[in-house]
């Protein structure tokens, strides 16, 4: 009777901490109709050493290439002054022609580097709300914060970014994404500013990787929708009312041929109506207005950054990805198809549809979870929006989301990239004055006011706390006695996503000792959790209620009942199998006969607009 209230009770534990992680997240945000992208381009003398063939200028060509209808957009240039190269106004042919154009101006004649300045006036005169109007600045900048040639005056600036510019865009909810084209870059100012405002910092070694970056900028703040490209190859239905196809090339490579499903071939100087070719230095960008229906291919370099962006009624939408998630935090996502802004419903049309998630990190690709069976996050089966509980328990670096839709007729796709943070790290390391501990926390995915705790602990358990002094907002330091004694650091705090976390790191040694044996016969402590790690921490898993009933013996009473249910839900499982795949025979119908009713019939209707049965 004991090992099932014993089991019992663990059972109500998970289910309280799954339902407390569920309710975290809160109401989804979904990618608002349109953005305010602002882009900002340093000048400064500079960058003839950093950018010396102006490669921001086809960089900033492309970008203007790419963004779509919808979007309102101004690019600035700074140095010692600001400039509003192109003011702020809706995307469309005049505003990319004019945009293309003035950037031959950018170049590096300018002095100084006066970052404050030019977030100040480019976030100024936002319109619509941020829930309405993404709102969106792009930084590219090679340096450090220059304003005068007095270091004291250089330091004051930089503490106004942080202690009056950041939390105002914080506050309008606009997003910085962050370009440093240096080493000797602001990189610490670089990532707070887009850590802390949502949005994404890169490191670029080299100007001629700023046309990918861009891409991937584009990417964040546009969210396009998009065909797969494969092998140079992609399929246009019939509810594309435009495509536009980017094709990166070599220095030394063959010209782009564009070749339409009717076999007809085009090339930037052969060109039929309604087909736009921007060619620049290492890259084509080409826009086709209502293209022909069925499989076009790209004779073009292979190349991962190769894309089809498209404009349509018939939509891939989907809930926003956050740009910073930590280690073992979980978020939930959602992705549903719209026709003409209605989400699709009509289960014979969705039967037809493959709908899936995949993380791609440096460790290969991993298939997600995302469903509409009413499970895994997703809140109701057959509603048409998937669904699921998206995490990655250890720290990843850059993954990038795929979410895609497959089907017969049309294909959908969209990438988000993310970073996985650890949200507290911790190192001991010899300093001037000894021993020192140094305890931070990840403020791109961490909340201010964290409360953090730090103690050594010897060999038979006994614990000396450690006094931490905060340096600064998210950064401790501790004083040790004896660096051979084991420290341990344990964080309790808020994401920025609203979830409770905690984290234990330790054993914590200096480099190259390790540390020592520990008494196998003494009780561990409840609140510690030894790892074997590095002198600069292992991140445990979060701190679950149930760890604080170590040495009680609920293992194998949880074991038991977690048999027990996995069998109930193979039973169940089993049996739902059975019987869709008996409805399934007596009323689906042929898959020809889906496709004629719930796909599109471009000589019965408009481009992208279902049938009424079929929305």
């Amino acid at each position: 009777m004991r090992v099932l209230v014993n089991a019992w009770r663990t059972g109500c534990v998970v289910a309280f901490l799954a339902a407390l992680a569920g309710a975290s997240a809160g109401a989804l945000a979904f990618e608002a109709d349109r953005s305010d992208v602002r882009v900002l381009i340093d000048i400064s003398g500079s960058m003839r050493d950093n950018d010396p063939d102006n490669l921001r200028r086809p960089a900033l060509r492309m970008l203007a290439g790419l963004l779509q209808p919808g979007t309102r957009a101004g690019v600035w240039t700074f140095a010692r002054w600001t400039n509003n190269l192109v003011p702020v106004a809706e995307v469309d042919a005049a505003w990319k022609k004019r945009t293309q154009a003035l950037s031959d101006q950018i170049a590096s004649p300018g002095q100084f580097t006066n970052i404050e300045e030019v977030l100040d006036q480019a976030s100024r005169d936002w319109e619509g709300r941020p829930d309405t109007h993404v709102r969106h600045l792009v930084l590219l900048t090679d340096g450090m914060v220059d304003v005068s040639k007095d270091a004291a005056e250089n330091q004051r600036s930089r503490v106004r970014i942080v202690e009056a510019l950041l939390p105002r865009l914080q506050a309008a909810g606009v997003k910085v994404h962050t370009i440093a084209l240096s080493e000797r870059a602001d990189h610490e100012l670089m990532r707070r500013l887009a850590g802390e405002t949502g949005g994404w910092y890169q490191q670029v070694v080299a100007a001629d990787e700023l046309q990918r970056v861009f891409l991937r900028m584009f990417e964040r703040v546009g969210t396009p929708d998009a065909v797969p490209l494969q092998d140079n190859r992609f399929v246009v239905d019939s509810s594309i009312a435009e495509a536009t196809v980017l094709a990166f090339s070599k220095p030394d490579s063959l010209p782009v041929v564009l070749r339409s499903p009717s076999g007809d071939e085009y090339t930037d100087s052969d060109l039929p109506a309604g087909v736009a070719w921007f060619r620049d230095l290492g890259y084509d960008l080409i826009t086709i207005a209502s293209p022909q229906k069925g499989e076009w291919t790209l004779q073009a370099d292979l190349d991962p950054d190769n894309r089809v962006m498209i404009v349509t009624d018939l939509k891939l939408q989907s809930s926003a990805v956050p740009a910073h998630i930590a280690a073992g935090e979980q978020t939930r996502v959602e992705a549903h198809l719209t026709n003409r802004g209605e989400v699709v419903t009509r289960q014979a049309f969705l039967r037809l549809l493959e709908v899936r998630a995949d993380a791609i990190s440096a460790n290969g690709s991993e298939p997600q979870p995302l469903n509409d069976r009413g499970e895994s996050g997703d809140d109701k089966a057959g509603d048409g929006r998937y669904a699921m509980h998206y995490r990655e328990p250890q720290p990843q670096g850059e993954v990038e989301l795929l979410i895609a839709v497959d089907s017969p007729t049309f294909m959908r796709e969209k990438r988000y990239r993310l970073m996985v943070h650890a949200p507290v790290e911790a190192a001991v390391a010899a300093g001037p004055e000894g021993p020192r501990l140094t305890v931070s926390t990840q403020t791109a995915v961490m909340q201010p006011g964290a409360t953090v705790t730090a103690w050594q602990e010897d060999v038979n358990g006994g614990r000396t706390p450690l006094t931490l002094v905060e340096k600064e907002s998210g950064l401790w330091t501790a004083s040790l006695a004896d660096a051979a004694v084991p420290s341990f650091v344990q964080m309790a705090g808020t994401t920025r996503l609203g979830n409770p976390i905690e984290r234990t790191l330790g054993p914590l040694m200096p480099p190259g000792v390790e540390p020592p044996p520990v008494v196998e016969d003494r009780p561990v402590a409840a609140e510690q959790t030894p790892t074997e790690a590095p002198a600069a921490g292992v991140e445990d898993e979060p701190l679950a209620a149930s760890e604080s009933d170590a040495g009680q013996g609920w293992l194998v009473p949880a074991m038991v009942f977690g048999g027990f249910n996995l069998m109930l839900l193979i039973g169940g499982g089993v049996w739902l199998v059975l019987r869709r795949r008996g409805s399934a025979a007596a009323d689906e119908p042929s898959l020809d006969a889906l496709i004629d009713e719930q796909t599109m019939d471009p000589a019965a209707q408009e481009p992208g607009q279902l049938r009424e049965d079929a929305a």
